[in-house]
């Protein structure tokens, strides 16, 4: 530790005013514990007269290089100086400077201490902030028996024979998975006059999720609308994923496939079976997704392409 310089001045008037005496001085010094190697240092010095406040300024100095045990003698120096309530041994005609050197130490002592744990709280906080924004953008620990229940919900889930109760627990499920493998998830949103069946933070930007289970395919109507609200959207550049697990008309695709400024991903059943089954990971198969509709205005390209492109380049 680094005593500031206008601290170690203060110390080293208030021990000289104090103690005076060379071989007091000495004693307080080996009492904080000095380390050996400095102490004969001090004794060299005070041998030479060297005066106080230059054998007190030599010491922090040298305590400034010693680590942890540099840092506790210090700190022993200040606050054992700090609490001093020896005055009945100073001389009648010094004991006035004492007195007025002791509470110029405190005062700045007190603010010292205060700016140091000022700085110590602000670290400390900055700590906090770093390991906030770090676990944001990591990948959550692999976890097989989360992916192996995953499976298994969703096989309960298509035994089901009430399809509202099936679309309602397959839409939990997937905000489970976003959890898992996204930067953040709030799962399913509701405000009025609307519902979002799910909302997650993927590449830093958030996206709105429609998960729909029906016999019949979705049609360009039944994106638009996904689309329009995350156009909408207050508050950023937000996208969508609309999942469709009987898949998308041909009819959808051709005129998704004409926007200029597409924003909805889409997944159908089988590429939702390659993610439970983990043929692929989601982030992974919605960034291939993004590239192909940014890149070539590819509206939807199943997750069995993107397989068989990494196969081939094993």
């Amino acid at each position: 530790m680094k005593v500031p310089q206008d601290i170690a001045n203060l110390l080293a008037v208030c021990i000289r005013d104090l103690l005076w005496y060379r071989q007091r001085v000495t004693t307080f010094l080996d009492e904080c514990d000095v380390p050996p190697g400095i102490m004969v240092e001090v004794n060299r010095m005070a041998n030479e007269k060297t005066p106080t406040i230059k054998v007190i300024h030599h010491v922090l100095e040298r305590l400034a290089n010693q680590g942890d045990e540099g840092t506790q003698a210090a700190r022993a120096m200040l606050t054992k100086m700090y609490y001093w309530n020896d005055l009945h041994s100073v001389a009648a005609d010094r004991k006035d400077q004492a007195v007025a050197s002791l509470k110029a130490f405190r005062e700045g002592y007190d603010r010292f201490r205060a700016q140091r744990e000022y700085f110590e709280e602000q670290m400390a906080q900055e700590k906090r902030m770093h390991a906030e924004r770090a676990a944001r953008g990591q990948m959550k620990g692999l976890d097989h028996s989360v992916l192996y229940g995953f499976r298994d919900e969703f096989d309960q889930i298509a035994m089901l024979p009430d399809k509202q109760e099936r679309g309602n627990r397959l839409e939990a499920l997937m905000n489970k998975v976003f959890d898992y493998y996204c930067e953040d998830s709030k799962g399913p949103v509701r405000r009025t006059g609307e519902q979002i069946d799910g909302l997650f933070k993927l590449d830093s930007h958030w996206h709105y999720v429609e998960v729909r289970w029906k016999d019949e395919k979705a049609i360009a109507a039944d994106v638009s609308v996904l689309r329009d609200r995350a156009k909408s959207a207050f508050g950023g550049d937000t996208k969508a994923l609309f999942i469709s697990f009987n898949g998308f008309t041909s009819e959808c695709l051709e005129s998704l496939g004409n926007q200029s400024d597409e924003r909805v991903i889409l997944m159908d059943g089988f590429d939702l079976r390659c993610v439970l089954n983990c043929d692929i990971a989601l982030d992974v198969l919605l960034g291939e997704k993004q590239a192909e509709l940014v890149g070539h205005k590819r509206p939807f390209v199943g997750a069995a392409e993107f397989i068989a492109r990494r196969a081939g380049q094993k």
